[in-house]
């Protein structure tokens, strides 16, 4: 832990049962997407589901041409791929895709239900406890995340700084250019896994390249902890950062592998598993 000056956190998935909260979500985004569809492809909507899990290399989280998260990491990115086969299917544009899926994205979010792991509020005020700076650094909006960890309401939760709308999904070169990104590869593989992972996201690394200018912290003193590796931990862990794997029983095992694989990777199947690689107290 004496190597650690910071440690980042995704929130959904990581402090939360995604499964469980995302039910209201997934009704909500399989209601409004019949909008911009005909009667006949809204209802091949659990036809296309199959069809995804049948092949998750294939289809995945597109975004300007490019997967950048598989089709099981949770039910946000499956429904996001469903809808975008079956928009694709229609005839929309993929400009036009992006911005129907996004606006359902936004409306249908605040729906979730609030699950959180049974071990999060423990995990949390232990990391708290430590005195070394937390973030939680998510796609979703701030407000949102904010208000769920109120919820949880840990002890010392006014320490937690939430760092919303991280777009970690975009490739994108940062604001600024930065020796560390200039050196990132465009694309990794991973054994078992059909197509190159793509790292270069510009916007994440910016929210990390904050958090290191607030802290003094540098990807080699920082650990970061997230549910998808090819969303949350791929890119730091190229940039020299610890990561931890908070598994669902849908991850495969490349991803495990992976992270095992990477110097000071761990992966568990709860959010606890997270202090036992920091040597804290649960």
């Amino acid at each position: 832990m004496s190597s650690i000056e910071c440690i980042v956190l995704d929130f959904d998935g990581t402090f939360t049962r995604v499964d469980e909260e995302a039910a209201p979500f997934v009704e909500a985004f399989r209601t409004g997407i019949s909008e911009h569809l005909s009667p006949e492809r809204a209802a091949r909507w659990d036809e296309a589901a199959k069809i995804v899990q049948a092949d998750p290399d294939r289809y995945g989280w597109e975004y300007e041409g490019v997967i950048v998260a598989p089709s099981h990491a949770d039910p946000y990115i499956r429904c996001t791929t469903i809808g975008q086969l079956l928009l694709a299917e229609e005839g929309h544009s993929p400009g036009r895709r992006t911005e129907i899926l996004q606006g359902l994205y936004k409306h249908a979010y605040p729906l979730s239900r609030t699950v959180f792991r049974p071990d999060a509020k423990m995990v949390v005020e232990a990391l708290v406890a430590s005195g070394v700076p937390l973030f939680v650094v998510s796609n979703s909006a701030t407000e949102h995340v904010r208000a769920k960890i109120d919820a949880l309401d840990p002890i010392g939760k006014s320490a937690i700084r939430v760092r919303g709308d991280a777009r970690k999904f975009v490739i994108h070169e940062p604001e600024k250019a930065h020796p560390l990104f200039s050196a990132l590869p465009e694309t990794m593989e991973l054994p078992g896994l059909g197509r190159p992972i793509h790292l270069r996201r510009g916007f994440y690394f910016e929210a990390l390249r904050k958090i290191w200018e607030e802290t003094g912290a540098g990807p080699e003193t920082t650990m970061v902890c997230g549910d998808i590796f090819e969303l949350d931990l791929a890119m730091p862990a190229r940039l020299g950062a610890r990561v931890h794997l908070v598994a669902r029983p849908e991850t495969p095992e490349y991803e495990r592998r992976a992270v095992r694989g990477m110097p000071g990777g761990s992966a568990s199947q709860d959010l606890g598993g997270l202090l036992l690689q920091l040597e804290l107290p649960g």
